[in-house]
């Protein structure tokens, strides 16, 4: 097989998703050096994806998705790729990609419409396997003759964010250099189970002010939330729905730690290589064997039924980041 000259990683779910897909590009560019890394997904992680030290380009999926589909194939076209890599199956992508002429396309055998849309179909599912999400990711690389198995500790090792070291005055503000600056994102916008919000509270509160500096984020669906937790913790610095995502990242290379439920943030974080506690339940497809952390200061706790992690376990381990 000739060696590609310009793939695309098609995968336009969560930022968690897109952040442990980061290593599969990385191991694209070292084993072809001269190849062009596009990356299709939605407008709202192009920042995060930009921040790469593997990805060349990004294609704005939400700019496509609804163009006729004569103007959606011409962009395809003109991106020159000749392979895609669906590792998030999207029935209109695969279709797209096929009419538009690119050379190879690798998708999932388990998906039908892969039987008619992709000529390279790798046999694998995602919610019957034990493996980490990243693992998952890797086996999409088979007909290209790449590993298809690392270990975490090496995929971790290919995670790789830009580190945004430039302080505005925008971050500024959040940040206090005599304490230690930590990030408590509390919701997951429902995408899985969370701890309870009002044992974030009591966290908070337990978290002696001298020497922890605690800031809250969240999106703007969760604002309404987490109006009880900004009354009943006065003392926390009010992020939410203030940062971008390329703010938000800044704000984390700058943070010392973070402690959050399942979610992008929690990825981000860990891929910069700060302190990273996540909270996991313990049910098969949402636990953390499935979508651990992947960086060099995480940990994480889990239970059948969130609750059941104390505000105790949890104090203990931020508190033990200041030894």
């Amino acid at each position: 097989m000739d060696k590609p000259q310009h793939i695309i990683i098609s995968r336009t779910d969560n930022i968690g998703d897109v952040v442990l897909t980061l290593p599969l590009t990385v191991l694209l560019k070292q084993s072809y050096p001269n190849c062009k890394i596009s990356f299709l997904a939605r407008s709202y992680v192009k920042d995060l994806v930009l921040n790469s030290l593997a990805v060349d380009a990004f294609i704005n999926w939400d700019e496509i998705k609804d163009l006729p589909e004569e103007a959606a194939i011409k962009i395809l076209q003109q991106s020159a790729a000749d392979t895609i890599l669906h590792v998030f199956p999207n029935k209109k992508i695969a279709s797209l990609a096929k009419v538009a002429g690119i050379k190879t396309r690798i998708g999932s055998s388990h998906r039908w419409y892969h039987w008619l849309t992709c000529n390279k179909r790798v046999n694998f599912s995602r919610k019957n396997s034990t493996l980490h999400e990243a693992q998952l990711n890797l086996k999409l690389l088979q007909p290209l003759e790449l590993p298809t198995i690392l270990s975490l500790s090496d995929l971790t090792t290919l995670l790789r964010i830009n580190q945004n070291k430039a302080l505005s005055e925008k971050i500024v503000q959040f940040l206090k250099c005599d304490r230690f600056n930590l990030v408590v994102h509390p919701l997951t916008n429902g995408n899985t189970k969370e701890w309870p919000l009002t044992n974030f509270i009591e966290l908070i509160q337990a978290l002696p002010i001298e020497k922890f500096n605690v800031i809250i984020t969240g999106t703007a669906a969760e604002e309404q939330r987490l109006q009880s937790l900004l009354q009943q913790c006065p003392t926390v610095k009010n992020a939410i729905t203030q940062l971008s995502l390329q703010d938000f990242i800044a704000l984390l290379s700058h943070a010392d730690g973070i402690v959050a439920n399942s979610t992008g943030p929690l990825h981000i974080a860990a891929a910069l290589g700060i302190y990273t506690l996540g909270l996991y339940p313990t049910e098969r497809g949402k636990d953390v064997s499935r979508w651990g952390p992947l960086g060099g200061k995480v940990e994480t706790l889990s239970a059948a039924e969130m609750r059941q992690i104390t505000i105790r376990q949890v104090e203990q381990i931020i508190q033990s980041w200041l030894i």
